[in-house]
């Protein structure tokens, strides 16, 4: 799934978002797929895929990005929260020949290698 989303230059962007006090990581990934896509999904199918740091010096910002996969046994409805306006289901060609913001292009060709993104 690749939601449109707005607010990111107009670039195709993933569920995602803060970890809230309290929460595991997994709990964090769970929340914001139910938020931003209505999809339900249980912390045993939570596959870590890809973990991407960084550091903005000109926001003396470091941060930890993580990227999760999930299998599901069909396409769930999608519910889309306020931050998406559409949705595309897409195919590892698909995603890799896609105009999208970093560190995504690195992260599917990453995945595409590994085997993990088909």
């Amino acid at each position: 799934m690749w939601p449109e989303r707005p607010d990111r230059s107009q670039k195709p962007d993933l569920p995602g978002g803060m970890v809230e006090s309290g929460e595991t990581i997994y709990e964090a990934a769970i929340r914001e797929a139910q938020e931003e896509a209505g999809i339900a999904i249980d912390e045993d199918s939570l596959l870590p895929a890809y973990t991407y740091s960084f550091f903005r010096p000109d926001k003396l910002d470091y941060g930890c990005w993580m990227l999760f996969l999930v299998e599901l046994e069909q396409k769930p409805e999608i519910k889309l929260s306020w931050e998406y306006e559409a949705y595309m289901w897409l195919n590892a060609e698909e995603v890799l020949a896609l105009e999208i913001r970093d560190p995504y292009p690195e992260v599917f060709k990453f995945l595409q290698k590994s085997g993990q993104l088909i």
